[in-house]
């Protein structure tokens, strides 16, 4: 009998290693709304104009190589009071920050996670030029812009790939 329980123990073990592992994080769509008409701010709306545009290239950025058809989609509600908070004379780029709401969709239309990602000038900062000085860099600037961008896209793909 002894040799028979072994050989079930070993049938289980393989059976469990011979699980499929769950299919590689694709991504089929990415959809960004900022609603600029809600800033209330010519300035803001000027500097955030593309953001849109911008903010779905820096996340496909993220997931290159699991851009598929056969994926979830990602879709992104830009929170307008950070945008026009960060153009905001009394601040500087170190309070500066975009927010939003990230909703990821299976591909069978069913909820696969809703994330809030703020991108602040500290997580901005890795992505502007060696040595800068954050409080040296106005947040209207293009560089600011870009760096807050990348840093969103970043952690959007951070926590999209987490809830997997």
């Amino acid at each position: 009998m002894k040799p028979l329980g072994m050989l079930a123990v070993a049938a289980l073990a393989l059976a469990a290693c011979a699980q499929e592992a769950p299919p590689p994080l694709r991504i089929a769509e990415i959809n960004v709304d900022a609603d600029l008409t809600a800033i209330g701010s010519r300035d803001a709306v000027a500097y955030w104009q593309n953001l849109d545009s911008d903010l779905e290239t820096a996340i496909a950025g993220e997931f290159v190589g699991r851009i598929a058809p056969q994926g979830k989609t990602i879709n992104v509600d830009v929170d307008e009071l950070s945008l026009a908070n960060a153009l905001n004379a009394g601040l500087g780029a170190e309070d500066a920050r975009l927010s939003g709401r990230v909703e990821v969709v299976n591909m069978d239309g069913s909820d696969g996670g809703i994330y809030d990602v703020t991108a602040t000038s500290s997580e901005a900062l890795t992505y502007l030029p060696p040595g800068t000085n954050i409080t040296s860099v106005p947040p209207s600037s293009g560089e600011f812009y870009r760096a807050v961008v990348q840093a969103f896209a970043r952690g959007t793909a951070e926590v999209v790939t987490a809830g997997g």
